[in-house]
């Protein structure tokens, strides 16, 4: 039994979803590799302290505080536990249910 023609869009439709699926996921997954490796290792090199030179004296005192260089390295090493934990519970990963169109009988192959 072969496809009918509706059944051709529907499966390219498919592909177009799992493709932009995968480069969302890609995305975020590098987002959350550099944003947390740029949080763990900046605050404690010399560049913070370049950076610090931009702000008003006073900020720049409060950021250079170990405390606030310590919440920004938790939170840089939240980011990267983030990206193990969708390497070992893939819930991005899993694909949306498939929703079948009665008005289109698609045997697919």
């Amino acid at each position: 039994m072969g496809l009918t023609p509706g059944c051709s869009a529907v499966i390219r439709y498919d592909r177009k979803v799992k493709l932009g699926r995968f480069l969302l996921i890609v995305l975020y997954m590098g987002y959350l590799v550099n944003a947390g490796l740029m949080l763990v290792l900046l605050p404690w090199s010399r560049a913070w302290g370049i950076l610090l030179t931009r702000f008003p004296p006073a900020t720049a005192t409060l950021l250079d505080s170990p405390l606030i260089r310590g919440v920004l390295s938790a939170f840089g090493v939240l980011h990267l536990m983030l990206v193990a934990w969708e390497l070992i519970y893939p819930t991005l990963l899993t694909p949306a249910p498939e929703t079948k169109i009665e008005s289109q009988n698609c045997d697919r192959p």
